[in-house]
């Protein structure tokens, strides 16, 4: 498997044995690491979801990780502006390599009880002012493939991920682009574990949707990814 695949950590991820399960990802060839920004459990509202600050330490702490860290992405709606920089964006861009991208909320999976409404693009323009990203650096990139978000990438040279479905879409827009070079994120897709054979160009990053129901399933899917 290229070295672009990537996993999502699961919102149960650290509930059982979770150093055990890194151990397990940083014998294989993972790229990144991504955790979610979600109020809301996507695969069973009925469970818990982890803590991104607290989750981004045990990373960090763990100390035989071979990977980078990233979130997928960061819900820029979701907190006072200055909490979101204070609390999150700056600490991660402390991170070596981090990988952040960037949304404006899901209403499936979003407890929308408390939200703001932010310019996304203005967002950007401050990040892009603070910090130095590159496509082998610090990567900035968009979750989401709407008209607004690709008219951002293509302002801004910034990455940008799609959730599942189809990539002909994004390999396309991807191709329509006339600075491919100096894109300062990578271009990926969300894939399920059992969709290792999508065909995405070799720049592209696969992120591959992690569950652990249990152990076995857990190690069933890694296997199924990386072998």
């Amino acid at each position: 498997m290229s070295n672009n695949s990537s996993v999502l950590l699961p919102g149960t991820f650290f509930e059982q044995e979770y150093k055990r399960k890194l151990e397990y990802l940083s014998r294989n060839n993972v790229n990144c690491v991504y955790l979610y920004d979600h109020s809301v459990n996507p695969s069973d509202n009925q469970k818990t979801v982890y803590k991104i600050k607290k989750s981004l330490s045990l990373l960090q702490e763990y100390e035989n990780k071979n990977f980078n860290l990233g979130l997928c992405v960061l819900n820029i709606n979701s907190r006072k502006k200055d909490l979101l920089f204070s609390n999150f964006i700056n600490p991660m861009m402390e991170i070596e390599n981090f990988k952040l991208g960037l949304g404006t909320g899901d209403k499936k999976y979003e407890n929308r009880n408390t939200k703001y409404s932010y310019d996304l693009d203005q967002i950007i323009h401050e990040l892009i002012n603070l910090y130095t990203f590159s496509s082998k650096g610090k990567n900035l990139f968009l979750g989401g493939t709407s008209k607004n978000k690709k008219e951002l990438v293509r302002k801004y040279s910034i990455g940008i991920n799609q959730w599942l479905g189809s990539s002909k879409d994004l390999i396309s827009f991807y191709k329509s682009l006339h600075q491919k070079q100096s894109l300062v994120g990578k271009f990926s897709q969300c894939l399920k574990p059992s969709n290792t054979e999508v065909n995405l160009p070799k720049n592209f990053e696969k992120i591959f949707i992690l569950k652990d129901s249990n152990l076995g399933k857990f190690y069933s899917d890694v296997d199924k990814i990386f072998s």
